[in-house]
């Protein structure tokens, strides 16, 4: 039995992972899940896979709420990009050097949101109305710095885009204080944090006065085409990907969440994890369904963060993720953020 400290809920853990189960066949109905299901049965390398689950995972919030004025990327532009980019998802499976010089070596502990960052970086480069894109530019109003576009592409139409980027794993730790009872994995990361951040501030950020003068600064020295700030057009969207751990799988969700959200259930590490094969998820692991060695990978694994574990299963001599959990130390000051 898993017992939720915030709830005080019991719920049998057969019970709950046949409830998971029908949550994820639901989720699984749109296009971009089964496009995505699809890819990750036919991709082999860890990182290609990566980039696949970057491109057409479920977008962590909902792109239907009026607060996001039609910027937040939907999971029909997710599916639609995924099927452009198949063909070159599978000849980077072929030859993934290019992929693994444009993200680095896992083993240097860079924090995951950059990584991710790089990833769609690489994907978003490669878009055929694209022709100049770049990361981390970082905006000042003079020595102040008030923001950073994650990612910025001149297109060639001359429409400069930026694209708000955000990767996050919450943990739903109270879930009738809805939004604002999502606490990241340190606590000082909270979801309704972020979502304030991202829908009042950085996704206007391209309509600023420093904003602008930003982007017509790296369009005239980077890109070789100067044009004064008052004369350039920007487009500004944003990207959502994660999970948010549960209770249970019957624990509200809250309405700011998709609907399709990735999902999985939180625990304290006062209770074994149900079943036999659970492997420690480190670094850019965390980045979509696991499949690989049973033997855990050596990454760096901050000790003062709850763990991810994946619950794994043995097929054609490699090991896939079947369900994701989240286990925080039962003394854990995190389970009382809240």
């Amino acid at each position: 039995m898993i017992f939720c400290p915030c709830c005080n809920v019991q719920n049998s853990i057969r019970n709950q992972r046949k409830s998971l189960l029908n949550l994820r066949k639901s989720a699984s109905k749109t296009k971009a899940c089964h496009l995505l299901n699809d890819l990750l049965k036919e991709l082999t390398q860890s990182d290609v896979r990566r980039l696949a689950w970057a491109i057409g995972s479920p977008s962590l919030f909902d792109s239907n709420d009026p607060v996001w004025k039609s910027r937040l990327r939907t999971d029909a532009w997710s599916a639609s990009e995924l099927a452009r980019c198949s063909p070159w998802l599978h000849a980077l499976d072929r030859n993934p050097q290019s992929l693994s010089d444009a993200i680095g070596d896992p083993l240097i502990n860079a924090p995951l949101g950059h990584t991710f960052e790089k990833f769609v970086l690489l994907w978003q480069s490669q878009r055929p109305d694209v022709r100049h894109a770049t990361r981390g530019l970082v905006v000042k109003s003079g020595n102040r710095t008030v923001g950073e576009f994650d990612v910025v592409m001149l297109r060639h139409d001359g429409i400069i885009e930026t694209l708000e980027v955000t990767v996050k794993y919450y943990l739903n730790l109270n879930p009738t204080l809805g939004i604002d009872g999502c606490i990241g994995p340190r606590a000082f990361d909270r979801m309704s944090d972020k979502f304030k951040k991202m829908t009042e501030r950085q996704t206007s950020l391209g309509d600023t006065e420093a904003g602008r003068i930003t982007l017509a600064k790296w369009l005239t020295e980077q890109c070789g085409e100067p044009k004064a700030p008052e004369q350039i057009t920007v487009e500004n969207f944003a990207l959502a990907r994660g999970y948010l751990f549960h209770p249970s799988a019957d624990a509200l969700i809250p309405k700011e969440l998709s609907p399709n959200h990735g999902r999985g259930l939180w625990q304290t590490d006062a209770i074994a994890l149900p079943g036999p094969h659970w492997r420690n998820l480190a670094g850019r692991e965390w980045l979509g369904p696991y499949r690989g060695e049973f033997a855990e990978s050596g990454w760096p694994n901050d000790p003062a963060m709850p763990r991810m574990y994946a619950c794994i299963h043995e097929r054609n001599g490699q090991w896939d993720e079947s369900e994701r959990r989240f286990v925080v130390r039962a003394d854990s000051g995190l389970l009382k953020s809240v």
